[in-house]
């Protein structure tokens, strides 16, 4: 991959972004159908991602990462997913995994985020049960990794990635994170789905036992460690870990609604409603019915995620953590923002008639990405409205993580 960007360059600032992605937008739009067919964010438009300064949103601070709020994460990946919702979502999803890199020493981690490269630098997995994690056996000087890693979103484009292993063989507690050049690994590019495909998250595996370094092995332990360390020193990053990384992604699925409200109402006046009275869609009542029905629900949509931004600064303004039923209701603002946007979007699509489904017209790709990305066990709104009526009654609700590794941490 050419090499132009340094984790050593400072951000722009968050707004300038912003408008660099709203200037990019017709790009993004008019690409998006590549990108499926891909199944990948095409290089070329990782370049000019990267031009944006995207890439650098959650890269550690002393490596010159952004450092930015939750509200400005939060615009710049609307901004991002008005445009291209997948590269929205492997941007969103490539950014979440930097945490990582707090749990290493910084001489373990230079490589990553000092080094010379366009696009992101690390991609993290890890994994919801044993099936989907690697394992790790202790040898001299390090450990010996295997398995096999699905739904690695980012791992195309990135230098290094995060892997969560298990090592011990009956004992799920004991699990950790490897760092692992990429090139050390196989990517099976076997990513293929209906919704969000150009995310390109193939699955990377092991060719058989990967030697890595115990300065490469770390654990959830650790990591809080580390946090807690830096952030005792000024350095390190802003609270609410996963939460507060879920409550930016509503910015990805916003994003696209507001790209479908704009595709939708572009098209009025230019179609009639056959087997109707109506000559004209714009002149219909239930054009009219449509438009405010996907309205009310983005809008709706909005002041939720607005209100879980609010609340994400505010904690870390105090310097304070979110309680747990906080993160539970947290969890569940996000599932509906996730949820709301989508129906939004198929209300739209729905009304668009039989024309709507050419692979030429963007809602019906805009509609399966959002559906894709709100069914994602982090935003699923039937596990996290249940999950928040246990707490409300009284009874202990579901871990609210999405990996072993979060459960841990």
């Amino acid at each position: 991959m050419a090499s132009t960007a340094t984790g050593s360059e400072t951000a722009p600032p968050a707004q300038e972004i912003v408008t660099r992605l709203e200037k990019l937008r017709p790009w993004l739009r008019e690409h998006q159908a590549q990108a499926e067919q891909q199944r990948r964010i095409p290089q070329e438009t990782v370049e000019r991602l990267d031009g944006t300064g995207v890439f650098n949103l959650t890269t550690p601070k002393r490596f010159g990462g952004a450092d930015f709020t939750t509200r400005e994460l939060h615009d710049i990946y609307r901004a991002l997913g008005a445009g291209c919702g997948a590269s929205a979502w492997m941007v969103w999803a490539a950014a979440g995994g930097n945490l990582w890199g707090v749990a290493f020493a910084d001489d373990v981690v230079r490589p990553v985020y000092g080094s010379p490269w366009v696009g992101n630098r690390a991609f993290a997995v890890g994994g919801t049960s044993r099936r989907m994690t690697g394992t790790a056996r202790r040898t001299d000087g390090g450990w010996l990794v295997e398995g096999a890693w699905p739904f690695a979103t980012g791992s195309v484009h990135a230098s290094h990635g995060f892997l969560a292993v298990f090592y011990d063989d009956t004992d799920d507690s004991k699990v950790g994170m490897v760092l692992v050049p990429k090139g050390q690994l196989v990517e099976r590019d076997d990513w293929d789905a209906m919704g969000l495909a150009a995310t390109g998250s193939q699955t990377v595996a092991t060719d058989g036992e990967l030697f890595v370094p115990d300065e490469r092995f770390s654990t959830p332990r650790q990591l809080t460690a580390r946090v807690t360390e830096l952030t005792e020193q000024g350095t390190g990053p802003r609270r609410g870990g996963l939460p507060r990384s879920l409550v930016t992604s509503t910015g990805v699925a916003l994003g696209m609604a507001d790209h479908a409200m704009e595709v939708f109402l572009g098209g009025l006046g230019k179609r009639s409603i056959p087997y109707s009275p109506y000559a004209n869609q714009l002149d219909a009542p239930v054009t009219h019915l449509t438009v405010g029905r996907a309205h009310s629900l983005i809008r709706a949509a909005g002041r939720v995620a607005d209100a879980a931004v609010a609340d994400l600064d505010r904690c870390d303004s105090e310097g304070v953590d979110l309680t747990d039923e906080q993160i539970v209701q947290t969890h569940t603002d996000v599932a509906y923002v996730w949820d709301a946007c989508a129906s939004a979007i198929e209300t739209l699509f729905r009304a668009s008639g039989a024309s709507a489904i050419a692979k030429r017209q963007p809602l019906q790709l805009i509609a399966r990405n959002c559906r894709a990305g709100s069914l994602h066990s982090a935003h699923n709104l039937d596990t996290w409205t249940e999950n928040l009526g246990r707490l409300l009654c009284g009874v202990e609700a579901g871990p609210s993580s999405t990996s072993v590794l979060e459960r841990r941490s």
